[in-house]
């Protein structure tokens, strides 16, 4: 079809619009979107007629956006002719034909148009499910009922099609021009998230607390520390005061230390001590429920005058809970002024117990 043949098919869409409104029967006022869609209508001639093809096939795809009439595709249509975007201009022409307001007096001739195009074009028979899913046509998707049949320029070709809560698919494969192919797409469901179901025990004290353990742990807490002697002598003290973290790995300790002459009175022959005091500092080398350490610290004793006996220790803390932990060591103490049946080094694991708010 030549340039003035299709202007005059254009133009011929136009005059059909201004006689329909030429009729008698009352019309209901315009919406304005289609108020604003003949606006740019009318815009879209001006460009056509100054042959600025791509201004007026934008202008006519706005107009068409804000009120999707059969006349509009019309122009789209015969505008992607003159833009010799056959395929594009086949589905256009095809999108009129489908639609329920196209004048019944232009299909024929429309259809003789699409079938000029069909044989530089290949066509596609789409069978998409879910039906009710969208087909890529160009930089656009519609819904898969209206792409039934789509043109594609001769060559390769990519169609895909998309649906919420599916996984999307995509054909792709050659074409001849008059040639048509089928396309099926199947597509497959995603499967749905399930929700996360917590039981909760009413009235009971063993509620679960998932919260909890992202709370950081008390800095200062109580201290309960069982000394046991092992070598040379069997004996064993406690330990009862206050420990307090400096950093998350460092805390310092500070206790009142009830000696063996009210706890044991194993490890020596003269009358054990029976109070003292300690000072010390452990280390954790990681930060998780189980922590290795090390400690270290001394112990002062009043027995005939003071007494000191510094302590070196490695073992293990099980951090139960932010606000109870447990530790047992292994350790070694060395009495830097003994009495006379004292040895200088005993072997003394520990075990200790802390408690936080």
């Amino acid at each position: 079809m030549s340039l003035r043949t299709t202007s005059a098919f254009l133009i011929a869409g136009l005059l059909g619009a201004h006689a329909a409104h030429a009729q008698p029967a009352p019309q209901p006022p315009p919406s304005g979107d289609k108020v604003d869609a003949k606006s740019l209508m009318q815009s879209g001639l001006k460009l056509l007629d100054a042959k600025d093809y791509l201004g007026a096939l934008a202008v006519f795809k706005d107009a068409y956006a804000r009120f999707p009439s059969a006349k509009i595709l019309l122009n789209i249509g015969t505008t992607l002719k003159l833009l010799d975007r056959k395929a594009e201009a086949a589905n256009a022409y095809q999108r009129y034909l489908d639609s329920n307001d196209a004048d019944p007096n232009k299909k024929a001739q429309v259809t003789t148009e699409l079938v000029e195009l069909d044989k530089h074009v290949g066509r596609l028979e789409i069978t998409v499910t879910p039906p009710d899913a969208e087909i890529q046509l160009g930089d656009e998707w519609i819904p898969a009922p209206h792409a039934k049949l789509l043109r594609v320029p001769i060559g390769a070709f990519k169609v895909q099609a998309r649906r919420t809560g599916y996984q999307p698919d995509t054909k792709s494969a050659s074409i001849a021009a008059g040639e048509k192919a089928a396309v099926v797409f199947t597509l497959v469901e995603l499967p749905k998230e399930q929700p996360k179901i917590i039981e909760v025990q009413r009235g009971g004290t063993d509620l679960e607390q998932p919260l909890e353990e992202d709370k950081a742990r008390s800095r200062f807490g109580a201290l309960a520390v069982l000394h046991v002697s092992v070598y040379p002598a069997v004996g064993s003290a406690v330990l009862v005061g206050a420990t307090a973290d400096l950093t998350e790995q460092l805390a310092v300790d500070a206790a009142v230390l009830l000696g063996p002459g009210l706890v044991s009175e194993g490890m020596a022959t003269l009358p054990p001590p029976k109070f003292g005091g300690y000072l010390g500092a452990s280390f954790a080398f990681l930060s998780g429920q189980f922590r290795p350490r090390a400690a270290a610290g001394m112990a002062i004793f009043a027995s005939d005058g003071a007494r000191f006996q510094v302590r070196a220790a490695g073992g293990i803390e099980y951090v139960m809970s932010r606000h109870i932990a447990m530790a047992l060591e292994l350790g070694g103490e060395l009495v830097l002024n003994p009495e006379s049946d004292i040895r200088e080094v005993v072997l003394v694991p520990a075990f200790a117990v802390t408690g936080r708010l």
